[in-house]
C-alpha cells in the first residue's frame, strides 16, 4: 500500500493529505447526523483517514527534501 503512496507525485500527495485532512471532521459530522454512529466508531475511523492523509503529507515532503539540499 506503501508503495503506491510513494508513486504519488509531490504536489498530488500534499494535496491529497490536505484534503483529507480538511474534509474528514466535515464528513464525520455528516455521517454521525445521518446514521447515528457511536463515537468510538466515529473516531476509528477519523484515527483511520488522518494516518493516510499523514503519509500522504509525510510523502510529499520526502519527495521535496532532497530537491532543496542540491543548492
Amino acid at each position: 500500500m506503501f508503495d503506491k503512496i510513494k508513486a504519488v507525485p509531490e504536489k498530488k500527495s500534499f494535496f491529497i493529505g490536505m484534503t483529507l485532512i480538511l474534509i474528514t471532521p466535515l464528513l464525520s459530522l455528516l455521517l454521525v447526523d445521518l446514521f447515528l454512529l457511536p463515537n468510538w466508531i466515529m473516531i476509528s475511523v477519523g484515527v483511520f483517514i488522518n494516518f493516510f492523509s499523514i503519509s500522504f503529507i509525510l510523502n510529499a515532503a520526502d519527495k521535496r527534501h532532497p530537491r532543496l539540499d542540491k543548492k
